[in-house]
């Protein structure tokens, strides 16, 4: 009995799978097709190996296979590359023609040929298919770019740009390919014809200002001999001269000389700009600040005065009159005067401008004033009691923060410690994630540091570190590892005082005797305090412009302590009085290239790349 039911059991089973079988089993033909397509992926990736190996008959023969089996024109593509490189011409001239005869719209199978009969010298043959191709052109823009790019890639730069051309003269400014015209005269290094098209891109599409400028600014970056800058510099001259009223183009020019540090030309450029429209108060009063961040102080005071000169209604007028004056006081510090006489007019100059501007622009003309009464005119108390009484009238938070700052570095000058770090805490609390308030904790962290609380300085230097100022972080990182190392060198702490001792002195002009406690630590102290002395001693000598003991000062760092944290540092200013001061452009190029060098990840050095470049 049981095996009887175990044969209806069995029956049941096998009748089920029957008719389920159309449903679980694959038919034969779409097993065929996964094989197919599995074969195809296979041999493709097989002949992309033979191509990349450079087994190229092995991969020609792969090729062809696949382009039969799917007519992909991918495939012929690489099939007719095989041919070319394995110098087989009359097989691919064969194909291509073949191929050109079922496919009369695939244009890149004539630019192929063209190629084809160029290599083999059949010049005739060449010359007479890119006419044909000329002939037939159709006005479709894609078409024409398509054509002109497979020119390109096979080198074929003078057809590539004759293609062009044509394109432009059949669609009739519809649309204009003087973008890809001025990129092909890049690739052809003719610089003259490439800034044209641009020109003439800008000329038809104002639109594309920002875009040609862009690429412009890419150009020069790799411009490492001037050569590219030298031709673009004619080229705008030519072009401003040729269109005067093309403002875009004078621009342009404005950048151009920006970018050269011509400031001189930006701002006249900027101011001829002006004299026609009569809306460039704006760029002229930034340009002016530009000049002035680069010490160029007479260049900004005629930017100031052009503003000054629109009378008192311009909404410019207090920002030009500040700038002037503040041209005015950097430019007396730049020449190191110490006649108190220049000082004290200015100061006098000072007390003339508050009537004339806002309230908040009254705390810029009190930190220069201050600043002349503190340093210069020996007005300490004058200058505590002026910021203190600007304070209480100033309602902006920023501008109530930059005079408690400069109240603070007075009281420090004159060692009232703890009123000095009670000020820097109160603008750390209140401008917490803000530049100022990094800089006041910073100021806060080096008063420590004066006095010898070495482990409160480090607390808050850890912080600022990763402070979205690069230069407060990088000072940042620089106090610390003096505290640091020094530490580590001499845990008694004893050349560390001497050190922190004379950064105060410094600090407080009192140079005479920071140079007294730099000397001693020259001449008796270790590898991590003699080259921070040098350093200091190198800035007291440069402030006083002896250049050439200044220069050796940080060349000694360079020779004898390379691995310290102050060396690259020291190499930039060493290349900078060489530059600037002692003329020496060879030195200055050779220490340059060594900074670049040897310290590729110093904050520096895409500074002593922008001279390197410039020289």
């Amino acid at each position: 009995m049981k095996q009887r039911w175990f044969f209806i059991v069995l029956l049941n089973v096998a009748f089920i799978l029957q008719m389920s079988g159309q449903v679980t089993t694959p038919p034969k033909g779409k097993k065929t097709e996964a094989r197919q397509k599995e074969q195809l992926q296979i041999d493709e990736q097989l002949a992309s190996r033979y191509y990349r190996e450079q087994d190229y008959e092995k991969a020609r023969d792969l090729y062809a296979q696949l382009f039969e089996k799917t007519g992909q024109i991918s495939h012929f593509q690489q099939y007719i590359e095989c041919l070319i490189i394995l110098k087989d011409y009359d097989k691919a001239e064969q194909e291509l023609k073949s191929f050109a005869k079922k496919h009369p719209t695939y244009y890149k199978a004539n630019t192929d040929l063209i190629y084809i009969y160029t290599l083999q010298g059949k010049s005739d043959k060449a010359k007479k298919l890119f006419n044909d191709v000329m002939k037939d052109l159709p006005d479709n823009a894609s078409t024409i770019r398509n054509l002109s790019y497979a020119l390109q890639a096979r080198g074929l730069y003078d057809m590539a740009m004759a293609i062009l051309e044509k394109g432009n003269k059949l669609l009739e400014g519809k649309e204009t390919f003087y973008m890809e015209q001025a990129n092909l005269n890049l690739s052809m290094i003719n610089y003259q014809e490439a800034f044209r098209y641009y020109f003439k891109e800008m000329e038809t599409h104002p639109g594309q200002y920002n875009n040609i400028r862009n690429r412009l600014q890419t150009l020069m970056f790799y411009d490492v001999n001037n050569s590219i800058a030298d031709e673009l510099r004619i080229a705008l001259l030519q072009q401003a001269q040729e269109k005067p009223d093309n403002l875009e183009f004078a621009q342009l020019l404005v950048w151009f000389a920006l970018q050269q540090e011509d400031y001189d030309i930006a701002l006249a450029q900027s101011q001829s700009i002006d004299r026609k429209t009569h809306d460039q108060d704006a760029q002229i009063n930034n340009l002016a600040g530009i000049c002035l961040n680069n010490k160029q102080f007479d260049v900004a005071k005629d930017g100031y005065n052009y503003i000054l000169d629109k009378g008192r209604s311009n909404p410019f007028y207090g920002q030009a009159l500040i700038g002037l004056i503040n041209a005015d006081y950097l430019k007396l510090q730049a020449e190191n005067r110490t006649d108190s006489r220049a000082y004290e007019r200015l100061s006098k100059r000072i007390d003339e401008a508050r009537d004339e501007v806002s309230t908040n622009d009254l705390s810029k003309l009190t930190l220069i004033q201050a600043d002349i009464m503190a340093y210069h005119i020996g007005q300490t108390d004058e200058a505590i009691a002026l910021l203190t009484n600007t304070i209480e009238k100033v309602n902006s938070k920023q501008g109530q923060a930059e005079l408690k700052l400069k109240l603070a570095d007075i009281y420090l000058r004159q060692d009232e410690v703890w009123e000095a770090t009670l000020l820097y805490s109160q603008v750390d609390k209140s401008l917490k994630e803000e530049p100022l308030g990094h800089e006041a904790r910073f100021k806060n962290a080096q008063l420590r540091y004066f006095i010898g609380e070495y482990e409160w300085a480090q607390s808050q230097l850890k912080v600022l570190k990763a402070a979205t100022s690069k230069l407060i972080a990088n000072d940042a990182m620089t106090l610390s590892l003096v505290i640091k190392d020094n530490l580590e060198m001499d845990t008694t702490g004893t050349e560390l005082n001497r050190l922190a001792r004379a950064d105060y002195r410094i600090y407080q002009q009192r140079e005479d005797e920071a140079i007294a406690l730099l000397d001693e630590i020259i001449a008796n102290g270790n590898e991590i305090s003699v080259p921070h002395a040098l350093f200091r001693k190198g800035e007291l000598a440069e402030k006083r412009k002896e250049f050439e003991p200044a220069e050796q000062l940080y060349l000694q760092i360079m020779e004898q302590y390379p691995y310290s944290y102050m060396a690259d540092a020291a190499l930039m200013n060493a290349a900078l009085i060489e530059q600037n001061q002692l003329k020496n452009k060879e030195l200055a190029k050779q220490h340059y290239e060594q900074l670049i060098d040897e310290y590729p990840t110093s904050i520096y050095t895409a500074q002593a790349k922008k001279n390197y470049r410039k020289l």
